[in-house]
């Protein structure tokens, strides 16, 4: 049973493809529609979700505050209203909030009035392309965006395959879609030929496309297949 004097803090991951409402587990999506009061990213996507997901209260009854770093003083007047027993929910534009995404300074503030923080199962692209790796789940690091200038780009990509070689650790990165073709062209510059890159892209959608190989394989490929297209990059090794 969730409830008590204090509201809580809902931490509801949202689909990280268009409409799959399928991806959300049963009890995220009971206790998004039992939930009117809700911290998001991004307004207009919110409600659009909110929509989608059969949120039984019309959008006028629903109250949405976007996370920002302007006006904490409104941030924190909307958290106190948990202090009288309204639980909020916590949404990022796709994926778990939290995870690559906004959502942890929202927890923290919650953690320090002891407030109960309730986290959701949904779907998240990063754990999501490390299941399908086949490279190693048991050490992992992600690490964001790399730099978009090409010197430190190339300085960090070769720090983290060293450390991949070194300790068996998976290394995980994003990268916004429109640069694909030049994270994926200074990877293949950079990278040892035999090093394992995983191209994960388009997770959760029809149009999903996830392979492994080594890098001398990848310099074959065409880069123009990932133009414009969601990815998550992850440098490992396999045991076969």
């Amino acid at each position: 049973m969730i409830g008590g004097e204090k509201g809580l803090i809902f931490m509801f991951p949202c689909p990280i493809a268009e409409g799959d409402i399928g991806s959300l587990s049963p009890n995220a999506l009971h206790w998004l529609r039992q939930t009117s009061h809700f911290i998001v990213e991004r307004a207009k996507t919110a409600r659009h979700f909110l929509k989608q997901a059969s949120h039984p209260l019309p959008m006028s009854g629903i109250t949405i505050l976007e996370m920002s770093d302007d006006d904490q003083g409104e941030m924190t007047r909307f958290l106190e209203l948990t202090l009288k027993g309204v639980n909020i929910g916590v949404l990022s534009e796709a994926g778990c909030p939290g995870i690559a995404d906004p959502g942890a300074s929202v927890a923290a503030w919650a953690h320090n009035r002891n407030i109960r923080v309730v986290p959701f199962v949904g779907p998240s692209s990063i754990f999501l392309a490390l299941m399908a790796s086949g490279f190693s789940g048991q050490s992992f690091a992600f690490h964001g965006y790399l730099s978009n200038k090409k010197p430190e780009l190339v300085h960090q990509l070769r720090q983290l395959e060293a450390s991949m070689l070194k300790t068996d650790q998976t290394q995980i990165f994003i990268e916004t879609p429109y640069r694909n073709g030049f994270i994926l062209e200074t990877l293949l510059s950079c990278l040892k030929e035999n090093t394992r890159l995983c191209i994960a892209c388009d997770i959760g959608s029809p149009n999903e496309d996830i392979i492994q190989q080594p890098v001398s394989k990848w310099r074959t490929e065409n880069s123009v297949n990932y133009h414009k297209r969601p990815c998550i990059y992850l440098i490992g090794s396999t045991s076969k």
